[in-house]
């Protein structure tokens, strides 16, 4: 056990030593308090002084909602010749009302109105508008149509004021502009409406000239002589080309039946040819009723058969001169009224040819009538549209104002609002402090003193730079006067070295992890790495042997505890090339997924500080039950692989004495993995 000295007992000198040391101190104390005191008051009684002479200045604020009034309202004709109004923007812009605020004219009368009152040294000097505006300002409050009005001085009364007298100042101004707008806006209108008034009468007097000398009696086309003339030719035209085509197809007709052999007329058209055919009929119906009683033979020598027959006969002559008689005559008249109802069109065709020039220069005549109709129109709409503005901004003068609302005025501050003393002041002392503080460390710098020489017979023992420590070995520096010096310990080492799993936190987290957590967290405990956990695949497990071979930088064959070599027999029938633990998509289980199933199995278990269980902490925990065996450091490689320097280093520092276990006389299980059985 070593443990390093006081500091009283680290230093023995003789007494002309201690008094020396003690004058020496002294001074030092001396002069550090000389150059923090020199430096903490140069630097705070300027600062304060600076800070108490500043004069406090006063803040007046006012806020107002502005809202202009509405010159004029615009007034557009619809296609229908109603006029529709549309709706005037009633939102101010603020930023050009704070512009307005806060001009040079607006102050050039506020200072005027003060001067008046006798506030005139107020503002005193070269430029006093000038001095007025940088003490005024105006601040437009965002998504309202406020506006808030600051002044700020060394004299509350007067910000109070000027405030106050910027408002009345702005809402003077605003009324007046208002109204010398509003004046010239009906000026305008009135203007307006007489010189549409005469536009008008022009016109009308030049449509009417043009009437009379075009002829254009109306703006409808049906009303005026020569387009009713020109449409009633169209119309005859239109009905006779239709008779021709009419009377060319009976002729047609007519023409393809005399070739055909057929013939055109109905008896029910024809009463002679009706007769013949009835008489034909009543024959034909005499000699079928005789053919019933009488033989051919007899009918033949029949006088009455002999007679109707010959009747029949004749009959049929007559149907077939008269039908071919019709035929002749219903061709005549087809050809007839087919010549006729040409001509007819012919003759409307030359009419209308006549027509068609005249036509011409009536349609320009009316077209140009049309468009200076369409003129005096929207001269007349123009008209009414101003005459209505003109109305509704005289009718509407009062609600037009504009409206100024003072929502809170300026009054009086009672406190200063800059500067802030306590706070600046405050500020200037803690700069002095550390400024003082900075002054010393460097005066320190430059003046330390080396420690005296022992002399004579006094021992010194140098303190280590380290805190006090227990360490298993020490070395003899007999030849320096001192009895034991302790070697360096590895702190960066044994601060990395993860947390150890005791034997029942081992079973714990083994009974509550799942089937493939529950394999993880035991081949972890039998010192594998993640990345040779992730490496193994169904070829390397031996179930009938109880075996596990670990390939990769450091290759080994570690014995397997029963049942978990039974829970690995059952993810053995794959292909032997395949991962041992594998994700839900088929691939190598990722180290991010160890670490997240051993932390659920910590967490389910109920162990402290579960989130500090970690695969390095069950690689660690098999690590300490091997050198607990005292199992030999050259023999750890080939149970749980190679080791890194600084982690030797580590378990280096927590071991005492020689190690003389062997790698096969030692049990890579541990009793709680041993131990444990499916339940």
């Amino acid at each position: 056990m070593f443990t390093t000295p006081s500091f009283r007992d680290q230093f023995t000198f003789d007494p002309p030593q201690q008094a020396d040391l003690a004058e020496s101190a002294r001074r030092a104390n001396r002069r550090r308090l000389t150059v923090f005191l020199i430096v903490f008051l140069v630097t705070l009684l300027p600062g304060l002084t600076w800070n108490l002479l500043r004069p406090a200045e006063y803040r007046a604020t006012a806020r107002v909602q502005v809202a202009t009034g509405t010159v004029a309202s615009q007034i557009v004709t619809t296609a229908a010749g109603s006029a529709a109004e549309l709706p005037t923007a009633q939102r101010v812009d603020l930023l050009t009302q704070a512009q307005i605020l806060t001009s040079r004219p607006l102050f050039e009368e506020v200072l005027q109105r003060l001067n008046r009152e006798g506030h005139t040294a107020a503002f005193a000097g070269a430029d006093p508008i000038g001095t007025l505006q940088h003490a005024v300002a105006a601040t437009p409050i965002p998504e309202t149509n406020i506006v808030e009005l600051q002044a700020i001085g060394t004299s509350p009364q007067l910000m109070a004021k000027v405030v106050n007298t910027v408002i009345e100042t702005y809402r003077q101004q605003l009324l007046t502009s208002h109204d010398n707008a509003s004046q010239e806006a009906i000026l305008n209108l009135r203007d307006e409406v007489e010189r549409h008034g005469i536009s008008i009468g022009q016109k009308r007097s030049q449509l009417a000239a043009f009437r009379e000398q075009s002829g254009v009696v109306s703006s409808e086309r049906s009303e005026n002589e020569a387009l009713a003339r020109v449409k009633g030719l169209s119309d005859s035209l239109t009905k006779a080309n239709e008779d021709v085509a009419k009377a060319e197809a009976r002729l047609r007709t007519l023409q393809e039946s005399a070739l055909s052999g057929r013939s055109p007329v109905v008896a029910k058209d024809n009463p002679t040819l009706a007769s013949i055919e009835h008489r034909i009929s009543e024959t034909r119906a005499k000699l079928r009723d005789m053919e019933r009683v009488y033989t051919p033979d007899f009918m033949a020598m029949d006088p009455a058969a002999r007679a109707l027959q010959a009747q029949l006969t004749e009959l049929e002559q007559q149907l077939s001169t008269s039908r071919s008689s019709g035929q002749q005559a219903a061709l005549a008249a087809a050809e007839e009224e087919a010549a006729g109802a040409r001509a007819t069109a012919e003759r409307l065709r030359s009419q209308i040819g006549e027509q068609r020039r005249a036509a011409q220069i009536f349609s320009g005549n009316f077209a140009e009538a049309k468009a200076l109709e369409e003129d005096l129109a929207r001269l007349e709409g123009a008209r009414r549209n101003a005459s209505e503005r003109l109305a509704k901004l005289e009718a509407s003068e009062n609600a037009r104002l504009p409206n100024l609302i003072l929502i809170e005025a300026a009054s009086v501050p009672e406190k200063a609002w800059r500067p802030d003393y306590l706070r600046d002041g405050l500020i200037n002392l803690t700069a002095s402090f550390l400024l003082g503080l900075l002054a010393l460390w460097f005066v320190e710098l430059f003046n330390r003193s080396p420690l005296p020489s022992p002399v004579g017979s006094t021992t010194v023992v140098m303190p280590p730079p380290w805190p006090a420590l227990n360490v298993s070995e020490a070395a003899p520096l007999a030849a320096l006067g001192v009895d034991a010096m302790p070697t360096l310990p590895q702190l960066s080492a044994r601060a990395s070295l993860p947390r150890e799993l005791s034997q029942d936190e081992v079973r714990a987290l083994l009974a509550a992890a799942e089937d493939d957590g529950r394999q993880l967290c035991a081949l972890l405990l039998l010192g594998l790495t993640v990345d040779e956990l992730r490496q193994l695949i169904l070829g390397d497990v031996d179930p009938a042997s109880a075996r596990l071979t670990i390939r990769g930088p450091s290759p080994r064959s570690l014995p397997l505890p029963e049942w978990l070599a039974q829970a690995l027999r059952k993810n053995t029938g794959g292909h032997p090339d395949q991962a041992l633990f594998c994700d839900s998509q088929g691939q190598p289980l990722e180290a991010a997924g160890i670490g997240a199933k051993l932390t659920c199995a910590a967490l389910d278990a109920g162990l402290e500080e579960a989130t500090s269980v970690s695969p390095e902490a069950l690689r660690h925990t098999c690590i300490v039950n091997l050198l607990r065996q005292n199992v030999r450091f050259s023999a750890l490689a080939a149970l749980v692989g190679q080791l890194g320097s600084a982690e030797l280093a580590a378990y280096a520092a927590d071991s005492s004495g020689p190690r003389q276990g062997r790698g096969e006389a030692v049990d890579p299980i541990m009793p709680a993995l041993a131990e444990f059985a499916i339940s």
